[in-house]
């Protein structure tokens, strides 16, 4: 069973972890629009073109959606939880499409976490 979503606790503002996060995965090619009270909304690849070519479709022309929350704590410390996007993914590309969602959850996980531990931020990584 793959994690749903993933929490990196940050030892930083919610302002910088947004930006480096939204760092990470434009570098892993994703384009990430503002969403609702700071999330981030990331998208790559090719809705359309996913579902014409289904399983044929590259790492990167699969069409993935990944959100990312940006939450304080009671206690002060900034979360980011990177979120599974909601949708389709489970009909594009039958099994293929479902591991293609999952290495592409986990690649920008780890996008993420490399990010915030170079930045000397990352207190502690829990996936959910």
């Amino acid at each position: 069973h793959m994690p749903e979503s993933h929490d990196f606790f940050v030892a930083a503002d919610p302002e910088s972890t947004r930006a480096r996060v939204r760092d990470a995965l434009v570098r892993e090619g994703y384009s990430v629009a503002d969403g609702d009270q700071g999330t981030l909304l990331a998208t790559r690849g090719s809705l359309g073109l996913t579902l014409l070519i289904g399983g044929l479709a590259n790492d990167r022309t699969f069409h993935t959606r990944l959100d990312v929350q940006v939450m304080v704590t009671p206690e002060g410390s900034t979360v980011a939880r990177l979120i599974r996007g909601s949708g389709k993914s489970a009909l594009k590309g039958g099994a293929i499409g479902i591991a293609r969602g999952n290495r592409a959850f986990e690649q920008a996980a780890n996008a993420i976490h490399a990010e915030l531990s170079q930045a000397g931020v990352l207190t502690n990584s829990v996936a959910s």
